[in-house]
């Protein structure tokens, strides 16, 4: 079963690659996450203003990243992939 916090960083890597989508395109695409898993975490990224719900026709959600979930999912490269010891960089 996969984390709530696991779940955040896969909805926002999703809307990340493929850009906005409807709430039930997003349950679809994480197959490893449930339905209540996927909810929660877009309940948690849209109270932090990392994504926002827009409401559609037929009781359906677009969602997508806002600026600041844009800024916030950025790809860290670990200082092993780099050479460098933990401690080495100096400014």
């Amino acid at each position: 079963m996969t984390t709530l916090a696991a779940t955040e960083g896969l909805i926002t890597r999703e809307l990340t690659r493929h850009g906005a989508c409807t709430l039930e395109r997003l349950a679809q695409q994480l197959q490893g996450c449930t339905w209540n898993q996927v909810f929660m975490a877009v309940d948690i990224l849209s109270r932090r203003g990392v994504i926002v719900l827009r409401p559609l026709p037929h009781f359906q959600y677009m969602v997508s990243l806002t600026s600041l979930g844009a800024q916030a999912f950025q790809h860290v490269i670990p200082a092993a992939a780099t050479g460098e010891a933990p401690g080495d960089r100096r400014n």
